[in-house]
């Protein structure tokens, strides 16, 4: 005997007909016929008399669909448990990238992340309950999670086989949040050409064919074809919520 057996009982318990069992629960009703008589002998016992309109379980079948009945939600309960450690984790998408690549600390196999750009965070998070935020923006209505300010070690990155007409380029996101954009405008805004793209992985596709510069984690110059344009690190913070 085992779980399926038990929930083949149960349906069989529930319709008090072979027929309608093996429609939901798509087996041939010979084989549910030949399921349930192995069951009745390995519990010693009938559980249903056989009549012409269909089943009617005994007092020990009817005890043994209560036991069927807790045994299968103790089953649920007990899978449960094993998945107690998921996360549900809200985060943008440069910020769960540095994660994977440094930190480690969000299990993309088993958490669940809803990825959001740095200006829809907030109200992604008031829209919907999470384990865990990290944002680049400080929450102010965050107040039932404990907050730790954290930073990434940012620099101009560019390819090492960039052009210096190129070097006239620098690419930011285009969502107005972004400190890297922020931290790009307030430096370059004036004399250099402002080129504005989508996403994260946009940008480092240009920086990496030689397109321009761009402020970026600085872990890129290890993963990607890239390298620093100068050396002085730009720390940019962002903050975690638990």
């Amino acid at each position: 005997m085992n779980f399926n057996d038990l929930t083949i009982f149960i349906d069989i318990y529930e319709t008090g007909s072979l027929n309608q069992s093996a429609m939901h629960l798509g087996y041939a009703q010979s084989n549910l016929t030949a399921r349930l008589k192995k069951l009745e002998l390995d519990m010693e016992t009938r559980l249903f008399i056989r009549r012409y309109n269909g089943l009617t379980p005994t007092k020990n079948g009817d005890k043994f669909y209560l036991f069927a009945k807790e045994a299968i939600q103790n089953l649920a309960t007990i899978k449960q448990t094993f998945h107690s450690d998921k996360k549900t984790i809200l985060i943008s998408e440069l910020l769960l990238n540095d994660d994977i690549n440094n930190l480690q600390t969000i299990d993309i196999t088993k958490d669940t992340i809803t990825i959001k750009k740095t200006r829809d965070i907030a109200s992604a998070s008031l829209k919907n309950s999470f384990d865990r935020i990290v944002s680049f923006l400080k929450l102010q209505h965050i107040s039932d999670m404990t907050e730790t300010r954290k930073t990434i070690d940012a620099y101009y990155l560019a390819s090492p086989l960039i052009d210096a007409a190129k070097c006239a380029y620098f690419f930011v996101n285009r969502d107005e949040t972004c400190p890297f954009r922020q931290q790009t405008l307030a430096e370059f805004a004036k004399d250099k050409v402002v080129i504005e793209l989508d996403s994260f992985e946009n940008i480092i596709t240009c920086i990496e064919s030689g397109q321009g510069i761009a402020l970026l984690p600085g872990y890129l110059t290890e993963t990607k074809k890239l390298q620093k344009w100068e050396e002085t690190s730009r720390p940019i913070t962002y903050y975690s919520y638990e």
